[in-house]
């Protein structure tokens, strides 16, 4: 089946029907993104913009609430369609989107174990597969990754971030071990300034 992926923080309740009313039958569909549709809404009266139903436009989306359902739940849906809605912030989501019959099936991606970040390291410099059963010079690969995975903080960081690091030494598995303090503590320090920031814009919209 083809796969149509589509951001929520781009969509408006009419552009989102109508991509849906020109979907094949027999498809999957992506929407990523799924908590814009309530983490952009504007707390301040004065620049909310409510249509005749009382439904709070999101200013910057235009995508409510109330048009998503209509259109998961309306005559553009189809059963032999496997809708995936992605989201970073489960716990924002509305209990009207998420109710069984919605969503039939919830999956957590968990930030990665130092056992993962091992995993991810020898699959990438050695071979795939088991590495505690890989005889020879995979032994090397494996004592690497037990070397790099120690300096991971556990549970840190996503499996994705500590791939695309270690993306960047493929010919050189040693270096991603050498430099690897340096980058846990910018990310680090990256992610602490990023919290900070999304609290602050929190406060303001109180």
């Amino acid at each position: 089946m083809d796969i149509y992926v589509l951001s929520i923080p781009s969509m408006k309740d009419d552009l989102l029907k109508d991509l849906f009313v020109e979907l094949p039958r027999r498809c999957v569909v992506l929407l990523e993104d799924i908590d814009a549709v309530n983490a952009t809404r504007s707390r301040d009266s004065s620049e909310e913009d409510s249509d005749s139903d009382g439904e709070t436009r999101s200013q910057n989306t235009g995508l409510t609430l109330s048009g998503l359902l209509n259109v998961l739940d309306g005559v553009s849906s189809q059963d032999d369609r496997v809708l995936i809605m992605t989201t970073n912030h489960p716990r924002k989501l509305d209990a009207a989107l998420t109710r069984p019959g919605r969503v039939d099936k919830k999956i957590s991606f968990q930030l990665a174990s130092r056992t993962v970040a091992k995993e991810i390291y020898c699959f990438m410099f050695g071979q795939a597969g088991d590495v505690d059963t890989q005889p020879g010079p995979n032994e090397k690969i494996k004592n690497q990754g037990e070397e790099f995975a120690a300096k991971i903080p556990e549970l840190k960081f996503s499996p994705a971030e500590v791939m695309a690091y270690l993306q960047q030494y493929w010919d050189s598995p040693a270096s991603a071990i050498e430099h690897c303090r340096e980058w846990v503590d910018d990310l680090i320090q990256e992610k602490e300034i990023n919290a900070a920031s999304l609290e602050n814009d929190e406060t303001e919209l109180a």
